[in-house]
């Protein structure tokens, strides 16, 4: 099945969810709405494009992963986010979000790409807008809509000044260094990395936990994605080394890689943690696009794949915590592990698929994508850094086995035991009833958060290990487009001219990589 489908149930049920005024109407629309887009997302095929928008558009193995763990994703955090801390508008968010990102993954033309994924992007902004820090939200919505449409300028006159590979005529090396770093500074923005991290402080102390990955991890990606594809099948046939450019775009990726996880260690607000996680690991992504090597395809789209699951089940996490405890300061959460000990089990698998272990498809992403791109040592101190990321879960789990805070104290002594009916008691009052209702929701609400949170972590082990076909779809070649007519070029030449939507080259993983799906087409070379 195509695209189409899923498209039209993320648009037509996430506009119904936000229009809907009701809180309780608006969210049995989403999740609905979500269920059904996991169901759909599924039957997403390879197939032939097809005309919609005045563009071209296709499915792919990878858009049907993405989508399927985005919207299966979407359901359980909107789970947590009921039990805990609601956000009104996140599942109609969540689906606009999911069928803008369809589109940009599907879109054959870049330029339609960026703009779906820009627009996405807008949308989630409106995960800001509700939740107890809503007037907050408003300003940063503001300044995050700014930063949004500086990437998304970047990114577009990237993509129109150059949308395939000229044939003939040669383009400019310097219009092709410029085109490169202004997508790739897009994407450093849409992801946080260092400088361009000031936005990422004031989105995680503004949106509501259960709603920060969908603006700092989910739209970014579908952004990446789109990134990723540009530069190997536009930038990199065209035989230019950039080194220069890509020189600065690795450094840029260093630092965020090495900052963002001592931002993370340092941080005391467990919001701030997972912001500065989001960092850290975009910077794998960096190294991506740097890399300029077809072996680099498949590694940075299974790293996407894991990032965004794993920070999802992190945001849930922590969102669960501040529920549970009525502080996401770590200073405050002594002895939390004893007390939640779903959770505690939840944490130790969002670290499994956080950090990785060796012999983990991410894990082998990650160390593959700085061996492409840096020699020893500087390599080695990059790996190390990426691992160091273990030291602020570490320092989580060690605050949770540690002596009991006040807070901790304070919601132990406060659990309400409610007391059986006596029997030959006669039946409470309706009032009583839905007194009593209440209050066991109440008691119970935190168990049910921590239950989704852990399916989370299960999820987002299956991911990072490798599980779910994520290799085989990563690996997979992205849907072209048909050959520009010839007539339309140079006279007397064979290629399409400058700006024409010629046909990309293989990309793909080798089969050497191990990256790829079995059987996969080896890549043409490149340049």
């Amino acid at each position: 099945m195509s695209l189409l489908p899923f498209l039209a149930v993320t648009f037509g049920a996430g506009a119904l969810s936000l229009l809907i005024r009701r809180p309780r109407p608006s969210a049995i629309v989403g999740i609905a709405g979500l269920v059904a887009s996991v169901v759909l997302a599924l039957t997403i095929q390879r197939d032939e494009p097809f005309s919609l928008a005045g563009g071209s558009i296709a499915g792919s193995d990878y858009a049907r992963l993405f989508l399927a763990l985005g919207a299966a994703a979407g359901v359980l955090v909107a789970i947590v986010g009921v039990a805990t801390t609601w956000s009104r508008n996140l599942p109609g968010t969540t689906l606009l979000v999911l069928g803008a990102a369809g589109f940009a993954l599907g879109a054959l033309d870049p330029r339609t790409a960026v703009l779906g994924a820009t627009a996405g992007a807008v949308v989630g902004v409106l995960v800001l807008l509700t939740g107890p820090r809503s007037e907050r939200g408003v300003i940063v919505a503001a300044r995050e809509l700014r930063s949004l449409v500086l990437a998304g300028v970047l990114a577009l006159a990237a993509a129109a000044a150059i949308v395939a590979p000229a044939t003939a005529t040669r383009i400019d090396p310097a219009i092709v260094g410029l085109a490169y770093v202004a997508f790739a500074a897009a994407t450093a923005i849409r992801f946080g990395a260092i400088p361009f991290n000031l936005w990422t402080a004031r989105v995680a102390d503004a949106a509501p936990d259960v709603g920060l990955p969908l603006v700092a991890a989910w739209t970014p990606a579908a952004f990446a994605t789109v990134a990723l594809t540009w530069t190997a099948t536009s930038i990199v046939p065209i035989g230019e080394q950039l080194s220069l450019e890509r020189g600065l775009v690795v450094v840029v990726a260093a630092a965020s890689i090495m900052l963002g996880t001592a931002f993370a260690f340092r941080d005391d607000d467990l919001a701030g943690i997972v912001g500065w996680s989001i960092v850290a690991d975009g910077g794998f992504v960096l190294l991506g696009l740097a890399a300029f090597d077809p072996a680099a395809w498949g590694p940075a789209r299974v790293w996407l794949l894991a990032l965004v699951v794993s920070k999802t089940a992190f945001a849930g996490w922590a969102g669960a915590m501040r529920a549970t405890f009525g502080t996401g300061r770590v200073a405050e959460l002594g002895g939390w592990a004893t007390r939640a000990p779903i959770l505690a089990v939840a944490l130790l698998a969002i670290l499994v698929a956080g950090v990785g272990w060796p012999g983990m498809a991410a894990f082998g992403a990650r160390d593959a994508l700085i061996g492409l791109v840096l020699d020893r040592p500087f390599a080695t101190l990059l790996l190390a850094a990426g691992l160091a990321s273990v030291f602020y879960y570490g320092r989580l789990v060690t605050v949770g086995v540690s002596r009991a805070s006040d807070a901790v104290d304070a919601v132990a002594r406060s659990e309400a035991r409610l007391p059986s009916r006596p029997p030959g008691a006669e039946s409470p009052e309706p009032r009583s009833r839905l007194r009593r209702r209440v209050m066991t929701w109440r008691a119970n609400r935190t168990s049910v958060a921590g239950a989704a949170v852990l399916v989370l972590g299960a999820l987002a082990v299956a991911v990072s290990g490798g599980g779910l076909g994520v290799v085989a779809a990563a690996g997979t070649q992205p849907p072209v487009p048909a050959p520009a007519p010839v007539a339309s070029g140079v006279p007397g030449s064979s290629g399409p001219p400058v700006g024409s939507a010629a046909p990309a080259r293989s990309i793909g993983p080798s089969p050497s990589n191990g990256a790829g799906a079995p059987g996969a087409e080896p890549p043409t070379p490149s340049g």
